[in-house]
């Protein structure tokens, strides 16, 4: 085997900021068989910068669409604009019907006249003196509010009493001996005792009794006796309660019943003194305060009928019509806001998990020549969508404002998703795998120029790589030799745009690397000699 030095100097400048001393010795086959072994080159490796890039393409649209209403109830009489039209805040948008509007007007002013009547008829019956009582006849089984207590404060959304309304009581138990529906016992409370009937049984052994509700309050305990014994006992509780809530509010001035009292619904159980107007005669003032605002209102938009826009921007829709009644809240148009835009791009699916929020690159627009505009990562979506085998993801950016955007203009994005310095770099061409990891062919520098190189399989940890090189964190060093086949680091070269090292002279004084024999055989499916020598 003959062996070819290649010629060649230290440094050179690479895209990528690396510092590397690229091919110092190249080892050829025997030419005598070209197409039996492919070319090797030497390369030292060398600590250098790399920088992770994600590039995707996309257009600008807008983020934010904002809705100009109508506050009355009006008919439109003209539309002065149409989608795609820049507007200003105070433009002259739309025109009211003014003979619709003097017809509403007119509706208005009756709708707060009989308004005006409605309140009058609900002052009639407000008095400082209010008294509750129950929509229910039933037994009052507590009452939450005492003399002098302030009602709305002291109830907190409680009911001002609760009644039992089936003459009922009832409580659970778990009875010690075996019952049988409507059979009789005694319900105990302290020394008072009443009868009570078995209503229900369950599969658990539990069994429900009821009881009279004249004297048993609820959540007090009671025993349940059979025969004189005790099988069992639980807390009473009201077995169909009425809860009577009130929006009455004032100072309770007596409390007219007592607890266990039977009452209808005639009876006063609470009387309110000083109490405060009723709420359906608070509703009809804030109702009447509606009206006579929306009179005023139209009464205004008569003087100048016209719409007025509130803010700056782009229409994109026109949504109300006219000649036709329009009520309260209609939107009239949509528009974006300027400078609103963002610029959506698709990162396919090896790429996205690169991507972070917060992450910044620059954009550059096709419309825009030598523009490159910062952008910034704001969304990731999570759903992915699927083309010819291929995930992409929808990446939202927001752009710097220029007045030059237009949405829909398409341009190129450059993110940077990593970046790792003063770390020993190696050409993806010198990389191989097999089930145990990534490893490249260290060149042995234990063997004579005579013997043939078959290389040192040495297993590496990597890390960030761009189109060219990869990170290596261990496994080799900075002035460490690896062998790369030739061929690849040709297409390395050509795709950098480099010169042919082996056309060129060293500076003065520079001794280049050794060679060394190699093996037939090599390319993408070489296999070395695991590190020992043959």
């Amino acid at each position: 085997m003959i062996v070819r030095k290649t010629k060649q100097w230290k440094t050179v400048i690479l895209l990528i900021s690396l510092a590397m001393i690229l091919p110092s010795c190249t080892i050829a086959a025997n030419t005598a068989s070209p197409t039996a072994v492919p070319e090797y080159t030497e390369v030292e490796l060398a600590l250098g910068s790399i920088t992770k890039t994600v590039i995707a393409t996309g257009s600008l649209r807008f983020d934010v669409e904002e809705n100009l209403k109508l506050t009355e109830n009006v008919t439109l009489s003209a539309i002065d604009v149409q989608a795609g039209d820049v507007i200003s805040k105070g433009q002259v948008i739309a025109h009211y019907d003014t003979e619709a509007l003097e017809e509403a007007i007119e509706e208005a002013q009756t709708a707060l006249d009989e308004q005006d009547e409605t309140i009058l008829s609900l002052l009639s019956q407000q008095t400082s003196e209010q008294r509750i009582k129950p929509a229910m006849a039933g037994v009052v089984k507590a009452i939450n509010l005492e003399k002098g207590q302030m009602v709305q404060e002291t109830l907190q959304g409680e009911p001002a009493a609760v009644l039992s309304v089936d003459a009922l009581m009832r409580v659970l138990i778990k009875s010690s001996t075996p019952l049988s529906l409507g059979q009789e016992l005694k319900v105990k409370l302290n020394t008072s005792s009443q009868t009570g009937t078995v209503a229900r049984l369950f599969e658990d052994g539990s069994a429900l009794i009821t009881f009279p509700d004249t004297k048993v309050l609820a959540g007090e305990t009671v025993q349940i006796t059979l025969d004189g014994a005790t099988i069992g006992e639980g807390v009473a509780q009201i077995n169909l309660p009425y809860y009577l809530y009130t929006d009455v509010d004032g100072v309770v001035e007596s409390v007219s019943v007592k607890v266990n009292a039977s009452v209808t619904t005639r009876n006063t159980i609470i009387k309110v003194s000083n109490a405060e107007p009723n709420k359906e005669y608070l509703q009809a003032i804030e109702e009447r305060e509606e009206k006579s605002q929306e009179l005023e209102n139209l009464k205004k938009i008569l003087q100048e009928p016209v719409y007025k826009s509130t803010t700056d921007g782009i229409v994109s829709e026109v949504s109300a019509q006219t000649d036709i009644a329009q009520s309260s809240g209609t939107v009239l148009i949509k528009v974006y806001p300027k400078q609103a835009l963002v610029l959506d791009v698709s990162v396919d699916e090896l790429d996205i998990l690169s991507v972070e929020e917060g992450q910044e690159g620059t954009v550059a627009l096709d419309a825009l020549t030598g523009a490159n505009l910062p952008v910034k990562v704001e969304r990731i979506s999570r759903l992915g969508s699927t083309s010819s085998g291929i995930t992409n993801y929808t990446v939202t950016l927001s752009v710097k404002e220029d007045s030059r955007l237009l949405s829909g203009m398409n341009g190129t994005v450059t993110l940077s998703v990593g970046e790792e310095t003063g770390t020993v770099l190696v050409p993806l061409s010198a990389l191989m795998n097999d089930r145990q990891g990534s490893y490249v062919l260290l060149k042995d520098t234990t063997l004579d120029e005579s013997e043939e190189q078959i290389g040192i399989k040495t297993y590496v940890t990597t890390g960030l790589s761009d189109a060219n090189y990869v990170a290596v964190s261990s496994g080799v060093k900075a002035g460490d030799i690896v062998l790369v086949r030739t061929s690849a680091l040709s297409d390395t070269r050509e795709r950098l745009d480099m010169p042919d090292f082996s056309q060129m002279q060293p500076p003065e004084g520079f001794s280049p690397g050794g060679g060394g024999n190699f093996p037939p055989g090599g390319g993408g499916n070489f296999q070395p000699g695991g590190g020992q020598r043959p």
